[in-house]
């Protein structure tokens, strides 16, 4: 099946093929661009998390903070860990780990200060 859509010329869609690796520029507009069509954040945050298995999640939570003002009090450790609850436990598992994020308590300062959080 992949052969097929390979033999039909360039394809807008061959970035979700699997082994493609496309440049860091193109996957953050991408993310750009899935983040500010999805008002719902567990939506926005799937696509980006199904579209985007090739990238660390570490690095999926950093641009996804980047283009979604709801994460602004979410630490990336705590986008993480909603990235790894939508892979793990679907809706019901973001939600838990949301609600339990948001009430934690944040730790101030990072390792990296250079890092927006």
């Amino acid at each position: 099946m992949a052969d097929d859509v390979q033999d039909e010329g360039p394809d807008e869609l061959a970035w979700l093929l699997p082994g493609h690796r496309g440049a860091p520029a193109q996957a953050l507009r991408r993310i750009q661009a899935l983040c500010g069509a999805w008002r719902d954040l567990y939506a926005a945050m799937f696509l980006v998390l199904a579209s985007h298995q090739e990238l660390p999640r570490d690095m999926l939570a950093a641009a996804i903070k980047q283009f979604r003002g709801d994460l602004d009090a979410y630490t990336r450790d705590d986008v993480v860990s909603l990235l790894t609850a939508i892979w793990n436990g679907g809706k019901s598992g973001f939600d838990a780990v949301l609600r339990t994020r948001a009430n934690s308590p944040k730790k101030g300062g990072g390792a990296f200060s250079w890092v927006k959080e």
